[in-house]
Parts: C-alpha cells; sequence; structure tokens
C-alpha cells in the first residue's frame, strides 16, 4: 500500500476515508480548477494563452495527491470533453490542436507532482517548489511537442515557452508556499 502524505488524502484518512468525502473532494478540486482555468489572458503572436489553468493543476496536485489529483483533472478533462465551459477562455470540447498537448501535459504532471507530494515533498517549500517546477516542465514539454504542429520550429520557444515564464515562476512559486504552508499547519509545526 503507497503512502499519501498529500494534505488531502492525510485529512480524509483521518476522517476515516469515506467515500462520500473524497467525491466532495475530487468536486471541489474539479471546480477550483474550472475557476482558475478562466483567469486567461489571450496573446496576439501565439494560439496558447496564459491561463491560471496551471497554477490549479500545482495546487491539486501538491494538495490532493497523486491518485486523487488524477480524479481531479481527469474529472475536469471529461466534463470539458462533454461540453461544459471549463477550458480557458469558456471553451469546452477535446480535439486535436495547439493546446492538446498542454492539456496532456497536465495530466503527466498531476501525475509526478502528487506522488512527490505522497511521499512527502510538502515538508519542506524547497521540495515543494521543486516539484511543482518539474511538473511545469513536463507541461511544456509536452505542450511545444504538439505546438510545433501548428506553428513553425523557430517560433516555438516565443510562442510555447517565453511569454509563459514569469508567470509560471509565480504560479508554481505561490502553489508551493500554499501546498508546504497547509502541510506545516496540518502537522502543527
Amino acid at each position: 500500500m503507497t503512502q499519501e502524505l498529500a494534505l488531502i488524502p492525510q485529512y480524509l484518512i483521518q476522517r476515516g476515508n469515506k467515500t462520500l468525502e473524497n467525491i466532495l473532494s475530487v468536486m471541489c478540486g474539479v471546480a477550483g480548477l474550472s475557476l482558475l482555468s478562466q483567469i486567461a489572458i489571450p496573446l496576439a503572436w501565439t494560439p496558447v494563452p496564459i491561463t491560471g489553468q496551471t497554477f490549479g493543476v500545482y495546487l491539486v496536485a501538491l494538495l490532493w495527491g497523486r491518485k486523487r489529483g488524477l480524479a481531479v483533472i481527469l474529472s475536469y478533462l471529461a466534463i470539458g470533453a462533454m461540453g461544459l465551459p471549463v477550458f480557458a477562455l469558456g471553451k469546452y470540447g477535446l480535439s486535436f490542436g495547439p493546446t492538446t498537448g498542454y492539456l496532456v501535459g497536465m495530466v503527466l504532471a498531476t501525475y509526478w507532482i502528487g506522488m512527490l507530494s505522497d511521499l512527502g515533498w510538502t515538508k519542506t517549500y524547497l521540495r515543494t517548489y521543486l516539484a511543482a517546477a518539474s511538473g511545469s516542465v513536463i507541461i511544456f514539454a509536452c505542450g511545444n511537442i504538439v505546438l510545433s504542429f501548428f506553428i513553425p520550429l523557430k517560433a516555438l520557444f516565443t510562442a510555447g515557452v517565453l511569454p509563459f515564464l514569469p508567470g509560471d515562476l509565480i504560479k508554481t512559486s505561490l502553489a508551493s508556499y500554499i501546498a508546504y504552508k497547509s502541510q506545516k499547519s496540518l502537522s502543527g509545526k
């Protein structure tokens, strides 16, 4: 049995790990991720907007852990695929497009960051930040692989990475701080 040291699993396990509470925690994660996705700034030179979506992914993975974090992100993608406007800029539906790789990267990053969180990486700020930052690398890598089908390779860095770096630094730092402080307050230290 895998140890789950992420905050939400610890809390749910302390409360008896009831099915209804697990479902509600996933629903809360989906709602939060959906709301954060609506914070979006379209950019003229790239089909990829700056969004709060990745901040939500980092926070969900760090707080919910691997299993519950994946439940959140996959549920989010499922309701978006079914037609609810939960994606950035109120979009919905899944099709192969410029942002598909970022969505795939978010699933992989949630798995990775959530696994690190379950292993106790949120016990120090540095390790929490490194977990979130490594997830960011996964999202950028997947996003740019797919984006390369839609824009010239020479424009890939300026369209798929560069405009997002300052915001991503803020998002990973803030998500890490929230997760670390939350974990610290749960442990009473």
